[in-house]
């Protein structure tokens, strides 16, 4: 999967802007923009290979990409007590 597009990544940061949990403050429109930027690059470059290595086999080869992309949602919306 390839890093969002730039009005992907913009979209992000226009519904970020507006969830005050999300952002609440103290960081400017391009810091922001600068944050999902970094997020989605790592992401791609490290984050994705390191969370499927982290799946034990069979699950990681009977698992789709974006299966294993709702259980790590889960897993963090718990960990961090975030709601969607």
């Amino acid at each position: 999967m390839a890093v969002l597009s730039p009005s992907d990544r913009a979209g992000e940061c226009a519904e970020l802007q507006r969830d005050r949990v999300a952002c609440p403050g103290g960081i400017t429109k391009a810091q922001l923009a600068a944050v999902v930027a970094a997020i989605d690059d790592w992401w791609e470059t490290t984050g994705a290979g390191l969370a499927n290595t982290s799946i034990p086999q069979p699950q990681r080869g009977i698992l789709t990409p974006k299966q294993k992309a709702a259980i790590f949602m889960r897993i963090l919306r718990r960990r961090y007590e975030v709601t969607a």
